[in-house]
């Protein structure tokens, strides 16, 4: 019951939609032309009523062909008024029969409003013309107006010009105000795509500095699990060659090989994770590391390092040591090295003789690596783009911690990282 009622009701809807434009354009057509007709009989009687009084009991045979001339030739101006809306000649021919017929007046003010909504001087011109020629034509040969002197004619023609001159500054104010509505949309459309392609090329350039984060993981990763390997590899030759090995030597390589496997494994389920999240493995640039895997300890080597080109680094341990982290898997030193460094570096270049202080500070099951430098409010030594910090957030993310940043109520900029510890 429900589907059989609501479906005959889609089908009008789409069908008015599609045709509404239409049908707006078309009623407001017949309603112009029905204005004009009825606003053009008002003046039509208006005009010839002093002549019907004058003339009683019976009008002169010139006044009634003029009358039934003028008649027809309203009729046809009003009822054309609405049709040719966006015709220049139509209008044209409109403002030529309103200034011989007095039923033709109201089409023809409709139509100098358009015509002076196209904004030109030549067709305005054209207009102020035909109704003071007309004017001077309806007075010579119009059998009420033959006995007016010359100033009545010149008063009547510098009228009726009055009266163009302001239909037609009416339609170029409407024509003005349409084109900059229209400039406006434009202008707002097309900021509209440039903040999209800015968006669209900003998340682009996300995209890749994550992917050039995701590399070096990966290739730090593979530094890890190369080392683990090759103790096994190490281990299980000398149980392969040596056949005079006690069983104490044994059993104590076995062990080594078992948790060098363990070791290996963890850091391979790291390393496919971390490459399950890279789009475009093909894409990347190949860089060749010969620089030896960093270590917990490198953290502070890295601020001896920066204080040796005048930055100033503090770095404090609260509730671990260098030792203690390097006893974790070795992809969460690495990755925390990784980001100290580019904090340090983040620093260097956005707060340039601002101290920098860096805690590692261990509260339960994560390991809290807070950095903070005073926030440099005046202009920034280096325009950046926050990449940096995107490459701190994907690494801290893809071993299993978090990462944020922001100013803090005492004009600092603090970074805090997360990543969980495993005892």
């Amino acid at each position: 019951m429900t589907i059989s009622v609501a479906t005959p009701v889609a089908a009008p809807n789409r069908s008015v939609e599609r045709f509404g434009p239409r049908a707006r354009r078309t009623a407001r057509a017949v309603l112009i032309s029905s204005c004009c007709c009825v606003t053009g009989a008002l003046a039509f009687v208006a005009t010839y009523g002093l002549a019907l009084e004058e003339n009683e009991p019976e009008p002169a045979a010139s006044i009634i062909a003029l009358m039934v001339l003028d008649l027809l030739v309203g009729l046809v101006a009003g009822i054309a008024s609405g049709p040719v809306r966006g015709s220049r000649s139509g209008n044209l021919l409109l403002v030529v029969a309103g200034s011989l017929s007095a039923w033709s007046v109201p089409a023809s003010m409709v139509a100098m409003v358009r015509i002076g909504g196209r904004r030109s001087p030549a067709w305005d011109g054209a207009v102020v013309a035909i109704m003071v020629a007309g004017t001077f034509a309806v007075a010579w040969v119009h059998p009420l107006s033959s006995g007016e002197p010359l100033t009545w004619r010149l008063i009547g023609a510098v009228a009726v010009a009055a009266v163009a001159i302001a239909a037609l500054m009416w339609g170029r104010a409407r024509g003005t105000r349409a084109a900059l509505i229209t400039s406006l949309r434009h202008q707002a459309a097309a900021a509209e795509r440039a903040r999209e392609a800015t968006r669209r090329e900003r998340e682009a350039d996300i995209a890749r500095a994550r992917a050039q984060e995701r590399s070096a993981i990966a290739r730090d990763m593979h530094d890890s699990l190369s080392h683990q390997l090759s103790l096994i590899s190490v281990h299980a030759g000398a149980l392969a060659h040596r056949n005079d090995l006690p069983p104490m030597r044994i059993r104590e390589a076995a062990r080594t090989i078992h948790t060098c496997a363990g070791e290996a494994n963890a850091v391979l389920r790291e390393v496919l994770s971390t490459l399950r999240y890279a789009s475009h493995p093909g894409s990347e640039e190949r860089e060749r590391v010969t620089d030896p895997l960093p270590v917990a300890t490198t953290i502070d080597a890295l601020a001896n390092q920066a204080r040796t080109t005048g930055q100033k680094v503090a770095v404090s341990w609260r509730g671990t040591t260098p030792h203690a982290l390097q006893e974790q898997s070795p992809t969460t030193g690495t990755s925390l090295v990784r980001i100290c460094s580019e904090l340090i570096t983040n620093a260097r270049k956005h707060a340039p003789g601002a101290a920098l202080a860096l805690r590692l500070e261990l509260t339960g099951t994560e390991l809290v690596l807070r950095a903070l430098n005073p926030a440099l409010g005046s202009q920034p030594h280096t325009l950046g783009t926050g990449f940096g910090l995107v490459g701190v957030a994907e690494r801290a993310r893809l071993v299993g911690g978090t990462a944020r940043w922001g100013h803090t109520r005492h004009d600092q900029f603090e970074v805090e990282v997360r990543i969980p510890w495993h005892t």
